[in-house]
């Protein structure tokens, strides 16, 4: 992962200033209420995080990439929101959150991570807390290309493809597993229209699920 590491920390040096917010961000702000506390896993350079903050959310946000942690605390931290680096899979906090937000983050890691992830996350989503959710699945165009890696019959799909690490996630076992968590599924659909980028339109998976 250490690789993957270093290619984030490349892409982030090049892409400092936080852009538009993504599509999902705004669509999670039908489920989020004034006042909500959002703990975001991997924000890369903030804009989902500072998107939620001026909506009135605080929000504390977490990547590996240090340099660009530091660059987006010393121009955009306020009172509604911080950044953190720290390896969101093995976060723990005293604290709950009304939301935990995770985009393109779920695929970034091993499932064996994910499932240490997924212990963690019930113990800081509040009674009524939402864990929203998109990434890369099965039926995205980049599934299959490139090298395959952590092949051990637990039915990962890893592969890393011009120098960067993808796992793609199984959506009907992504649903399964969410619900053995004790989270009751409110939307959850793999699609196209969610993240078009340029004149590029793939499937992606969005999940948003509520502790009950």
């Amino acid at each position: 992962m250490l690789k993957d590491r270093n290619y984030w920390s490349a892409f982030y040096a090049k892409n400092q200033e936080p852009f538009e917010h993504s599509l999902f961000a705004t669509f999670c702000l039908k489920y989020f209420k004034k006042d909500f506390s959002i703990l975001e896993l991997g924000c890369g350079n903030g804009r989902d995080a500072l998107f939620f903050s001026k909506k009135g959310c605080k929000v504390k946000a977490l990547d590996l990439c240090e340099d660009e942690i530091r660059f987006l605390n010393d121009n955009y931290k306020n009172e509604n929101l911080e950044f953190f680096c720290v390896d969101f899979c093995n976060f723990l906090d005293d604290k709950k959150y009304d939301g935990i937000y995770s985009r393109f983050t779920l695929h970034s890691i091993s499932k064996d991570q994910q499932d240490n992830l997924f212990k963690n996350i019930s113990r800081l989503l509040k009674e009524k807390g939402l864990l929203c959710i998109e990434a890369r699945g099965k039926k995205n165009s980049l599934f299959g290309k490139g090298e395959r890696v952590i092949d051990n019959n637990e039915g990962e799909y890893c592969f890393i493809f011009e120098e960067h690490f993808r796992r793609f996630l199984d959506f009907d076992e992504l649903k399964y597993y969410v619900k053995n968590l004790g989270l009751e599924i409110l939307y959850a659909k793999e699609d196209k229209g969610f993240a078009p980028f340029k004149n590029e339109d793939d499937y992606f998976i969005r999940l948003i699920a509520q502790n009950n």
